[in-house]
Order: structure tokens, then C-alpha cells, then sequence
């Protein structure tokens, strides 16, 4: 199948994962195609992409996908990734009642958790880029300036 048609299939198509497939969350990925995934046991294992996805569809962290454990080639890889599933196709298969409800439970508490970080006004999770330094005015700062201003005035009332 042409590149064109594996877009499309990926797209258009929504899978249904037919046992033993079963549908794991995207921890990150390890490099050479390879993804650390977590099925809905919790179990995290390697998985690896095939070729036909390689280069068309980018699997990121968070993402979730449909895994065959039986293409297993080693014990470090725990399957292969069938299809990655788009936000389209989990709606679907929320819908038709194949979703894992554990990963409902843990996007529900995701949710939660994302509402109580907003009500408080924490900078915490703003990126950081270290490759420039901090320059932070402190009150002690603040305060000698004022104190030297201060002494320089009286200073002048002086003469």
C-alpha cells in the first residue's frame, strides 16, 4: 500500500482492535521506532512502530494507540503498533462503548487535577529555558537602593 493510501487508511478508517490487540497509552518515545507504552493494566513495555507509519504519523507522548502484543520479536518489545488512534477515533470508540474505562478514570482525574492548578495562580508549570541567566531583582536590592538614595539626601541637607 502507497503512502497516500496509508495516510488515508490512518485517517479515514476507524479501527476496532480485535483481541489480542489492545489499546495503550504513549508514555514517550525510546528512539529507532520505538515507544514506551502502558497498557490499561498498568504493565509499561516497548513497542515499535512499523514502516508504513514511519515518517507519515507522528506518535507524541500522551497519544494513544492499538497494539498487537504477538508481533512481540524480542522481551524488551512487547508488541507492535497497529494504528494510532487519532482524537476522532477515540470519540468513536468512546461511543460505541470499546473504550478502556480505565483510561476514563485517569482522564477524569487529569481533569480535575488541571481545574484545582487553575484556580491558583502558580508559574510553576511555565517553560523555563535555561540557556539564559536569571536576572531577578530582589527587595534586598530594592532596599539598599533606597537606603543609598536616602543617605545621599541627607548628605545634601547637610552641606
Amino acid at each position: 500500500m502507497g503512502r497516500k493510501q496509508t495516510t488515508r487508511q490512518a485517517i479515514e478508517s476507524t479501527p476496532i482492535p480485535v483481541p489480542p490487540q489492545e489499546i495503550a497509552r504513549v508514555l514517550g518515545p525510546r528512539g529507532k521506532n520505538l515507544h514506551e507504552v502502558e497498557f490499561t493494566t498498568g504493565r509499561s513495555t516497548l513497542a515499535t512502530l512499523p514502516p508504513k507509519f514511519r515518517n507519515l504519523i507522528w506518535v507524541k507522548r500522551g497519544n494513544y494507540v492499538i497494539i498487537d502484543p504477538n508481533a512481540a520479536t524480542t522481551d524488551k518489545i512487547g508488541g507492535e503498533i497497529v494504528h494510532p488512534l487519532l482524537p476522532a477515533h477515540i470519540k468513536q470508540l468512546k461511543a460505541d462503548g470499546l473504550w478502556p474505562a480505565e483510561f476514563l478514570e485517569q482522564e477524569r482525574r487529569v481533569e480535575g487535577e488541571e481545574s484545582e492548578d487553575d484556580s491558583s495562580d502558580n508559574d510553576d508549570d511555565l517553560f523555563v529555558n535555561n540557556n539564559r541567566p536569571v536576572q531577578v531583582d530582589t527587595e534586598s536590592e530594592e532596599e539598599e537602593e533606597e537606603e543609598e538614595e536616602e543617605e545621599e539626601e541627607e548628605e545634601d541637607e547637610e552641606e
